[in-house]
């Protein structure tokens, strides 16, 4: 049986590590935030008047995801504070970091689906 718990992704903003993670809790945030559906967040992504509104509040909320989980009290972080902790040409790299979070939060199944007949 595979571990279905979502796996933090790491980044760095300015010299301090944070996880990222993409939890039901984010989803359901992200959602509620752009009223979109989560298989809309990629070309939510690619629009361009919207892409540094849309990549700082995507950090604050899967940030502060790990944050949680991890229980160890640190201070969640702001949209502001993120937007001050990266730099234009970091975007490139932070995108990929906040796929690789959603592709971490997707339970791989080690077992065959009982719905699928083996032939």
């Amino acid at each position: 049986m595979s571990d279905l718990r979502p796996k933090h992704t790491g980044i760095t903003l300015s010299g301090k590590e944070y996880g990222l993670l993409f939890d039901l809790n984010a989803i359901d945030e992200i959602q509620d935030r752009f009223d979109i559906s989560i298989s809309q967040l990629g070309d939510l992504m690619k629009n361009e008047r919207k892409t540094f509104k849309v990549l700082k509040v995507l950090l604050m909320v899967l940030i502060n995801e790990a944050i949680d989980d991890s229980e160890n009290g640190e201070t969640h972080v702001t949209e502001n504070f993120v937007g001050r902790k990266i730099t234009v040409a970091e975007i490139p790299t932070l995108k990929d970091k906040i796929f690789a979070a959603f592709a971490n939060g997707t339970p791989e199944s080690d077992e065959e689906s009982p719905n699928v007949k083996s032939e």
